[in-house]
């Protein structure tokens, strides 16, 4: 499964580009984009969340219920979402001379978080497990598309 991590940063910069040819329209830059991803997912997550009917919230929003296979068997449906926080605590890394890896906790103000939405589908083949935030990705921002 491909994922794309996206974390909110202070440090991120803001930045445009502007189109000098068109009235109006400005593209956003990469930092901008991921954090419209982060803003997107979260919005979905917690109305999602809020929804008396999840499957009509899913269909409006353009959630696949079916997808194909990627091995070419048969199609595979919707069966589960979950959503899951990931907090980021700190960074581990190999330590020079060391069998040990050296062990980095975070401040309290650094340690992030990410909250993502994981889809799950099966066939009598295979099961295949999506995430919120790639789905964004694939149909709002390609240009960031790590695949």
């Amino acid at each position: 499964m491909n994922t794309m991590q996206i974390q909110n940063s202070s440090s991120d910069n803001l930045e445009w580009k502007h189109d000098r040819g068109s009235f109006l329209r400005s593209e956003l830059g990469r930092v901008d984009s991921k954090q419209d991803i982060l803003t997107l997912s979260s919005e979905f997550i917690d109305t999602f969340s809020q929804s008396k009917d999840k499957a009509s919230f899913l269909k409006l929003s353009g959630i696949p219920l079916e997808i194909l296979s990627d091995n070419g068997g048969p199609v595979l449906k919707l069966i589960n979402a979950k959503i899951e926080t990931d907090w980021h605590l700190g960074t581990a890394g190999p330590s020079f001379g060391s069998t040990e890896l050296s062990y980095l906790p975070y401040p309290g103000e650094l340690i992030t978080s990410v909250t993502n939405m994981i889809f799950t589908y099966v066939s009598i083949r295979e099961k295949i497990e999506r995430n919120l935030i790639d789905w964004i990705v694939e149909k709002y921002f390609p240009e960031l598309e790590t695949k």
